[in-house]
């Protein structure tokens, strides 16, 4: 049995194509919206919820699993470090599908490598702010900003992400609550509708939709902080989706 830790549309992709040669898959997502989500294109198990490396470990032996495929978010370093954990005390494999990066210009691009550093460089900066890196974890971001009336948060529309901007005095009117996919075109418009000066993103990669952030950007002569991917020692990984559904297929032939 193999289970994917998934919650990204890497993850449908990796697990559909997986079915094609083996059935015995477990998709996991870590919120109910990201089951909602998957269920659309994966016709398989899915199950939802979060699990810390002991409580992941438990569920591989009790539901027989061999092998973890972690296609989850970039920045999701406490899951894939929890997996890792995992698949090492029990002794089974661990593979990690790692989106590849876009090329790095630092004469272009501020990289900062953490959200304390952005918040930090976007106080430094003059003008309005668009952050779009989602709620988890903006509170460090925010923090960093004297003047937080410049700043404007994107997130997907639900409450729980609402209630959080609220607690951190974020405005009604600083909040854009969207879903995406977000193209150009609409990035553009929405950098021109708060007179962006400043755009915060993660290199989430090109299923993260990162060109057309920064091609909107580029567009709007709008700055651009990119928070770099955390640094995590992987056992086994692969940026390619064919290398790898290769290498699993070999595993289980």
């Amino acid at each position: 049995m193999i289970l994917i830790l998934g919650g990204t549309s890497d993850s449908i992709v990796i697990a559909n194509r997986i079915t094609r040669f083996t059935n015995d898959i477990i998709l996991s997502c870590a919120t109910e919206y990201g089951k909602e989500v998957a269920s659309k294109s994966f016709d398989g198990t899915i199950i939802y919820g979060k699990m810390d490396d002991i409580e992941l470990g438990e569920y591989c032996i009790h539901k027989g699993i061999s092998k973890v495929i972690d296609a989850t978010h970039p920045y999701a370093k406490q899951v894939s470090e929890n997996a890792i954990k995992a698949c090492e005390s029990i002794d089974i494999e661990y593979v990690r599908y790692e989106r590849p990066l876009i090329e790095k210009d630092e004469r272009k691009y501020i990289y900062c490598y953490s959200y304390e550093e952005a918040g930090k460089t976007i106080d430094r900066l003059q003008g309005n702010v668009l952050i779009t890196t989602g709620s988890k974890d903006v509170e460090h971001i925010i923090h960093e900003i004297k003047d937080k009336s410049r700043a404007y948060i994107r997130v997907l529309p639900q409450s729980g992400n609402i209630e959080k901007l609220e607690r951190l005095h974020v405005l009604p009117d600083q909040i854009i609550a969207m879903k995406g996919p977000f193209s150009k075109e609409l990035n553009a418009a929405i950098m021109n509708n708060i007179d962006c000066k400043i755009m915060v993103t993660k290199e989430s990669g090109s299923r993260g939709m990162i060109q057309e952030k920064l091609q909107a950007a580029d567009e709007c002569n709008v700055k651009v902080i990119v928070i770099g991917r955390p640094k995590i020692d992987y056992p086994k990984v692969f940026c390619d989706t064919d290398d790898m559904i290769n290498y699993i297929k070999g595993k289980t032939d």
